[in-house]
């Protein structure tokens, strides 16, 4: 199945919750603006605060006022995930008691010519991949390119030069991903084929436990298991090599941009030590939304 057809087949599920989705994004929205906002606030306390003259009315100003961001970001960011994961778990409910339907109405030639092991693994272990399909993925995807495209708009506004580094590094990342995102689908799907393929063989060995201590066959039954497992591993490995791969490269090109920025602030161009700490510290947060944009690949 391509993606395009997987996802509006699963749109004919998640469209009777359009309104919860709407608003656990609207949700995840101001908790990332939020959040956002943090590397401005502590700026200005660096600047204002440890001054040659300190106000404490103003101390107390910033004081609640990073307070009440922080708290309100992680009200808005539970509400989102815990409507998030209302949908999801429903979704979930809704599929299988369709494919249960679906499986009570068909014939004896299809369960003569699938395995039960893939039947019973689609009912269980694909079903909950969807979970992730239906709401963790979405969150991750609208809280990381909201985060980077709010950072990214708030570092060019405070020094655009300083910020044409983040510009040269972008298509790098691109490249990183575009190359990686083909091996990671392939690999994950087969680990899917082969889940199934491993529930059907416990159901044979289980059910058919009997006939396989009458022909000795416990020593051929182990080794097909054995190798099942065996490339389970070898794809799981892949898919985790190429997120860490992914990750790691993110990681060295964003420790490049800042790098760039210590050095050319402090040598060719002003800036006061809170301008310089809010556009390190938005910079530093940049980090997390980019690996998770790449890793929702």
């Amino acid at each position: 199945m391509q993606y395009k057809q997987f996802f509006s087949r699963l749109f004919f599920y998640l469209k009777a919750h359009i309104g919860k989705l709407i608003f656990t994004s609207v949700m995840m929205m101001f908790a990332t603006a939020l959040e956002s906002s943090i590397p401005e606030i502590t700026g200005r306390i660096v600047d204002e605060l440890f001054a040659a003259e300190r106000d404490q009315q103003t101390a107390l100003i910033y004081a609640l006022a990073l307070f009440g961001v922080i708290v309100l970001s992680s009200i808005f960011a539970m509400t989102s995930t815990a409507a998030s994961s209302w949908v999801s778990n429903k979704v979930i409910m809704d599929l299988r008691v369709d494919m249960f339907a679906k499986l009570l109405r068909l014939p004896k030639s299809y369960f003569d010519q699938h395995p039960t092991g893939k039947t019973l693994s689609k009912l269980t272990f694909d079903v909950e991949q969807i979970a992730a399909a239906a709401s963790s993925i979405w969150l991750d995807f609208i809280k990381s390119s909201m985060s980077v495209i709010i950072l990214v708009g708030y570092l060019f506004y405070k020094n655009w030069q300083l910020s044409l580094t983040l510009l040269i590094l972008l298509p790098l990342v691109y490249l990183a991903v575009k190359l990686s995102s083909n091996r990671m689908r392939s690999s994950s799907k087969k680990v899917q084929n082969s889940m199934g393929r491993m529930t059907h063989l416990l159901d044979e060995n289980i059910s058919g436990s009997s006939l396989v201590k009458i022909y000795h066959a416990q020593e051929q039954e182990s080794k097909k298991f054995n190798d099942l497992i065996k490339n389970i591993r070898q794809q799981r490995f892949k898919v985790d090599m190429t997120g860490a791969f992914n990750t790691g490269f993110v990681n060295i090109l964003i420790g490049l941009s800042l790098g760039s920025v210590v050095y050319f602030s402090s040598t060719l161009l002003a800036m006061s030590a809170g301008e310089f700490l809010s556009f390190f510290t938005a910079m530093g947060m940049l980090v997390k939304p980019a690996k998770s944009l790449v890793n929702i690949n």
